[in-house]
């Protein structure tokens, strides 16, 4: 069964939001060994920085899709991402997933327009790394 959209965008916010707390730990930490404080978070080289968080997030979302299917936001909404024949993901689908998955959040979230209209629910990022995302049966 496809999973309801509301459950993946519950999920998505769940992890969005864990992401962003580690993004504010890791400026935090990084202002405090710099001597800096938030008033002069601007003084921080941006693109190392950016690159960082980004790394961080492709991680956390890579890391629990191929180790489960199911980052924490997931799991406390009962789906899971299985690849199109129902199987688990390898590191390469999960990375390719992930990529896409920020890439599409990046376009202001256009490419998830399309899990709205198909039957399967599947958004860009699904489709081109051959996923689907699954709701778990209730307990």
């Amino acid at each position: 069964d496809a999973s309801p959209f509301g459950r993946r965008a519950v999920a998505a916010m769940i992890d969005h939001g864990i992401l962003l707390g580690i993004d504010l730990v890791v400026l935090y930490f990084t202002l405090r060994l710099t001597d800096l404080t938030f008033a002069d978070w601007k003084v921080l080289p941006w693109l190392p920085l950016a690159a960082f968080l980004l790394s961080l997030k492709v991680a956390y979302l890579s890391a629990f899709t191929t180790a489960g299917g199911q980052t924490i936001g997931k799991m406390a909404t009962h789906i899971r991402v299985v690849s199109e024949d129902g199987g688990g993901l390898d590191p390469g689908r999960a990375l390719r997933r992930a990529v896409l998955e920020l890439v599409s959040i990046a376009t202001a979230g256009a490419p998830f327009l399309t899990a709205i209209t198909d039957p399967l629910r599947r958004g860009v990022h699904d489709r081109a790394s051959g996923t689907r995302v699954v709701a778990l049966p209730s307990h």
